[in-house]
């Protein structure tokens, strides 16, 4: 199906619908959206709002960002996205640019998308106890894997 989103026109397939059963923080009305990928946006991709086309979030692979990022799901989470394996799961994390300052841009490592890849369920969840924030920037997190992953090469 054709969509209006805020990053434009897009076709997006049902089978790739994804519903947030709680809505997101700050858009809890909101349940159906969809990933984006745009070329002159990578690695970044795009929460997209079916509902809204003005709600469009940038997300990326925690991963790229954070190597050695990880958590466990809550029991709670696992049963709320019926889960049951961890091969099910896909995650992504929010990022905020700012406007005038892009090299400023943060990633939500404490409350990532975490999916259900054979349900298409999804939900933004929370790290309570985690060590992780709100806002990571992404340049000091890049850096810090750089020197996690040389020094991982040279044992």
């Amino acid at each position: 199906m054709l969509c209006e989103t805020k990053v434009g026109e897009v076709e997006v397939s049902e089978s790739k619908i994804l519903i947030f059963e709680r809505g997101i923080p700050g858009f809890e009305h909101l349940r159906k959206f969809a990933i984006v990928e745009l070329e002159q946006t990578r690695p970044f991709r795009w929460l997209v709002s079916l509902e809204d086309p003005n709600v469009a979030l940038p997300i990326v692979n925690p991963w790229l960002v954070r190597v050695d990022y990880s958590f466990d799901l809550s029991e709670a989470d696992r049963e709320e996205l019926k889960l049951e394996s961890s091969d099910e799961i896909e995650v992504w994390a929010v990022v905020t640019i700012p406007a005038d300052v892009p090299g400023e841009a943060t990633v939500n490592l404490f409350a990532p998308i975490v999916i259900n890849k054979g349900r298409n369920l999804a939900k933004q969840v929370l790290l309570e106890g985690s060590e992780y924030k709100l806002r990571h920037r992404i340049s000091e997190e890049l850096k810090r894997s750089n020197e996690i992953l040389k020094k991982m090469q040279k044992e």
